[in-house]
């Protein structure tokens, strides 16, 4: 049986050892092991999965910036890309790793016509989105 608990300092040679056990399964992938300080911000929890009393798994939550824009002015559109490069270097500078901004898949070629001049910001083709809308989940 799994059961799950917080991570602890102690955790840390373990889950560099996981870490080094997923390198070498996506060898060869092109995919990247992401390893972010788990002490720092942007990282909110890390959290482990004991079996048979040794850790077996963990994960990691941190923060991400979401962006969201309420316009239907072309040049407000216009003046995205500089804005978003201003905005990218101030979030990086408070910790933040990554960050995104959803757009319906009915306008998502005219954002990307909009950011052309910005290459930092870009759809990103190699993933897809999963996620929770959290007010889905009641009170």
């Amino acid at each position: 049986m799994v059961k799950w608990r917080n991570a602890l300092p102690s955790d840390l040679p373990r889950i560099h050892e996981l870490w080094e056990e997923q390198e070498h399964r996506f060898a060869g992938t092109g995919v990247k092991v992401d390893r972010p300080d788990l002490s720092q911000p942007p990282t909110m929890c890390v959290r482990v999965a004991e079996k048979d009393g040794q850790i077996a798994g963990f994960y990691h939550v941190e923060a991400v910036a979401e962006f969201s824009i309420a316009t239907g002015d072309e040049d407000v559109m216009r003046s995205l890309a500089a804005e978003m490069a201003c905005l990218s270097h101030w979030l990086k500078s408070v910790g933040v790793r990554t960050g995104w901004g959803l757009v319906p898949k009915k306008f998502a070629a005219s954002m990307e016509r909009f950011l052309r001049k910005f290459p930092l910001v870009r759809k990103w083709r190699a993933f897809e989105i999963f996620g929770c809308d959290f007010s889905e989940l009641g009170d």
